[in-house]
């Protein structure tokens, strides 16, 4: 029963603070709630089996043996269907389009600034709230202190001081909210700017080394040529979708 008093005390209390602060603690309620669900997003979004599923990643690791196999253009399909960042970017770098190496490099850098932009999506939002969320609690602090001392000139005498203290504290209120929810959103904001640096980087390296090694097998001239069943083959696995259970879930044997 304690328990029970004490949260619904603090429940109360909670209540109170975010009653005191008006309309614009309500503007700054709504900014948390935004940078919440765009956090939460971000994080689903940028997960790395999202980006680069791990059995992808063992796929293009081991690609030369598709290239020696004549299974290029089986390893090209599977980037081409799949639905994560690695495989769009990777179906750039197996492409016909490019006679060398050079070019390749160039329109795989180009697919891959696309991507991370996509990645991008809702970090702006979390700047904004950055910018906008103590912005909102100073304007409430102000507009709060605006309507304590307003009343001092309409009393004949001098209100109790304890009075106006009471209500400085109150319009501080606004305040401490701003700078709670910017504190958080730019955690969340670091979290995932880090995240997506960690991303381009292991990407760059990926990319990189599956263009050299697919030009050093002979490029484009390897969709030519056609592989040769063996019962020692192992399978290039069909496209991934979302994740590695799907993708462990599903093959093509040629």
């Amino acid at each position: 029963m304690l328990f029970l008093a004490q949260n619904a005390s603090v429940n109360e209390r909670l209540w109170d603070f975010l009653l005191s602060g008006g309309v614009f603690m309500a503007f700054i309620a709504a900014c948390s709630l935004v940078a919440v669900a765009v956090g939460i997003h971000r994080a689903l979004s940028l997960r790395w089996r999202s980006i680069i599923p791990s059995l992808m990643e063992k796929e293009l690791a081991r690609c030369d043996q598709y290239f020696l196999q004549g299974k290029t253009r089986q390893l090209h399909a599977y980037l081409k269907r799949s639905d994560c960042t690695v495989g769009h970017i990777g179906a750039v770098a197996l492409s016909t389009d490019y006679d060398n190496a050079e070019e390749a490099a160039r329109a795989v850098e180009a697919t891959a600034k696309e991507e991370m932009v996509k990645l991008e999506n809702g970090m702006g939002v979390l700047e904004v709230v950055i910018t906008i969320a103590p912005l909102l609690g100073l304007l409430g602090t102000v507009s709060g202190l605006v309507s304590v001392f307003a009343t001092l000139g309409l009393e004949e005498q001098v209100s109790d001081p304890t009075a106006i203290a009471a209500g400085i504290a109150t319009a501080l209120n606004t305040t401490i909210a701003g700078l709670v929810v910017a504190v958080i959103t730019v955690i969340m904001h670091s979290f995932f700017t880090r995240r997506l640096e960690t991303t381009a980087a292991r990407l760059e390296v990926m990319m990189t080394d599956l263009v050299h090694r697919f030009h050093k097998h002979g490029g484009p001239r390897l969709h030519g040529e056609e592989s040769q069943p063996s019962e020692t083959e192992e399978p290039v696995m069909d496209a991934p979708v979302n994740s590695d259970r799907e993708v462990q879930q599903s093959g093509i044997s040629t």
